[in-house]
């Protein structure tokens, strides 16, 4: 049995990668530097590509660019953190953002190596972690759990080991429309969204919509 052509569906219009860069950059995240080491030597790269994945085990993911240095840093280093940048870091994000080559790090840039030494202010031990950049939001450490092709990027799944938190009630910076945002101050009268990881009846956040049994 042969198909008549005329009855096949139009093809899909090829969407341009312009386009479409400019659509999904109206999804507003937060930014980050994704931190790993070699050796003595630290490296970061800016990102908005991270996603948590899961809770048990504890996973999150970011995309990295398989043209990019930091792609086969990390995977050589096989661990890396995400350090959740604050509202008074977009230098930071600039300068891993690529620019790092054009001039000298950011004043405000410091790295936490380890655990604070007691009695010795501003001091740590080296544990031999990842690094974590000072003054951020907040800061996850993970081990390389697996990797998989993702196109023209890397996604890789890193194993929560190590939550840093940052200074309290520090703001975070935004991404949103190919500019840097910060958040305004929080309307008094705004009800709190409810927990996507505890509430129950926010159906949508945990599974597909199911019909109940007696539904056609």
């Amino acid at each position: 049995m042969t198909r008549d052509v005329s009855d096949a569906p139009p093809p899909t219009p090829a969407v341009e990668a312009r386009a479409y860069r400019n659509t999904i950059g109206l999804f507003a995240s937060g930014v980050t530097v994704i931190t790993t080491r070699l050796g003595d030597i630290v490296h970061g790269m800016t990102a908005n590509a991270v996603s948590s994945v899961s809770l048990d085990p504890m996973l999150l993911l970011v995309c990295i660019d398989r043209r990019a240095r930091m792609h086969d840093l990390i995977q050589g280093a096989g661990a890396f953190a995400v350090n959740i940048l604050a509202a008074d870091q977009e230098a930071l994000s600039s300068h891993f953002a690529g620019r790092a080559k054009e001039g000298p790090p950011p004043p405000g840039l410091r790295f936490i190596y380890g655990t604070p030494v007691a009695g010795r202010e501003g001091a740590e031990e080296d544990d031999g972690g990842i690094p974590t950049i000072a003054g951020c939001v907040a800061a996850i450490r993970c081990a390389v759990h697996q990797s998989f092709d993702g196109g023209d990027h890397t996604i890789l799944l890193g194993r929560v080991t190590e939550l840093r938190p940052g200074p309290p009630r520090v703001p975070p910076l935004l991404w949103f429309g190919g500019r840097y945002r910060r958040l305004a101050d929080p309307d008094p009268g705004a009800h709190t969204a409810p927990d996507p990881f505890l509430n129950e009846g926010v159906l949508s956040y945990h599974h597909e919509w199911e019909l109940p049994d007696d539904e056609p």
